[in-house]
């Protein structure tokens, strides 16, 4: 896949990751492994890949500085544009989207799914908020990749909230169906369980350095890229 970055599961059970070196979307099946490019390059460049509710993809070409939106059996519509380093995405259970800058910036956006009107801008300078999701209070919860941080961000003030302290660089994080905030270290390949309540984090898994993001499935399934 010439690296794999941004990954999501699809409604269909399948997985599909996106490579920015390689500019492409694949679908992989989780069973077998099989897998084949379902968008190539260079729009299927993709740091991170979300879904709604209702099917519709979203991605992020990086190098491009974009934002591109899919509905079921629709062709891509572009969302944001001229942003460097669009990084990761996630939709709202009511179909808003949001999607980060790092490395190459650092703010918090809010897109238009329907790309008629310019991206809002929630706040910026946060410290480069990576792989995040939308919790089921509404807030934004993700890794803060340059304070060792994961935090939760109201995305009507702007206000950041510290859950879990003490990573050393922190990539992605996402929620399973009790609850529990998992997250990837890239540092040191490690996997963590958040209790976002207690604010208290525990080392479920060692795996290797330079993880990127994962995705959990219906069935609390953890894949990791």
């Amino acid at each position: 896949f010439h690296g794999i970055h941004g990954i999501a599961v699809a409604p269909n059970g399948k997985l599909l990751v996106g490579s920015v070196v390689g500019q492409a979307i694949y679908e992989i099946d989780p069973a077998t492994g099989a897998n084949h490019e379902l968008i190539g390059p260079p729009n299927g460049m993709a740091d991170d890949i979300a879904f709604a509710a209702d099917g519709t993809m979203a991605w992020t070409p990086f190098l491009l500085g974009k934002v591109f939106v899919q509905k079921p059996g629709g062709t891509p519509v572009e969302v944001a544009k001229g942003l460097p380093g669009t990084n990761s995405l996630a939709f709202t259970r009511d179909g808003r989207l949001y999607f980060t800058q790092v490395f190459a910036g650092d703010a918090l956006w809010e897109a238009d799914v329907t790309g008629k009107t310019p991206p809002r801008k929630i706040t910026e300078n946060l410290g480069g908020l990576n792989g995040f999701e939308v919790g089921p209070d509404g807030r934004i919860y993700g890794p803060i990749w340059f304070k060792g941080q994961a935090a939760a961000v109201d995305p009507n003030t702007g206000k950041v909230e510290v859950v879990a302290d003490g990573f050393k660089v922190p990539a992605a994080a996402n929620f399973d169906s009790k609850g529990n905030l998992w997250v990837i270290d890239t540092a040191d390949g490690s996997l963590y369980r958040v209790d976002v309540k207690a604010r208290a984090k525990t080392k479920v898994a060692q795996l290797s350095p330079s993880l990127d993001n994962l995705a959990i499935d219906a069935q609390d399934n953890i894949y990791v890229t």
